[in-house]
């Protein structure tokens, strides 16, 4: 249940994420689509700063080749795709009763 939960929760991310992308766009009159990386900056500058400097002090090479390319996805498929992957997921099972004869 609490799977369903972070999955609804993504999806309204995604939903967030595409009013703003969409209200960029009416504004700057091109598409400026948030990645992941500008999702969490914005959202907490500080914790973004510190991951980034306490990763690049252990592994430098773990942000350049895996954190840093993840984090440039664009913000909406990646929370509406991760939504509802854990909606899929963690969806109920339904019991099958067995009819006796």
């Amino acid at each position: 249940m609490v799977g369903r939960w972070i999955g609804w929760f993504f999806l309204l991310l995604a939903g967030a994420v595409l009013v703003r992308d969409l209200l960029a766009w009416q504004d700057l009159h091109r598409l400026a689509p948030l990645s992941l990386a500008g999702f969490w900056r914005d959202l907490d500058p500080a914790g973004f700063r510190a991951a980034e400097s306490g990763v690049d002090r252990l592994a430098p090479w773990l942000w350049f080749w895996l954190i840093g390319p993840a984090l440039a996805l664009w913000a909406l498929p990646a929370f509406a795709v991760a939504g509802l992957v854990l909606i899929r997921a963690c969806r109920r099972r339904e019991r099958r009763r067995r009819r006796r004869r």
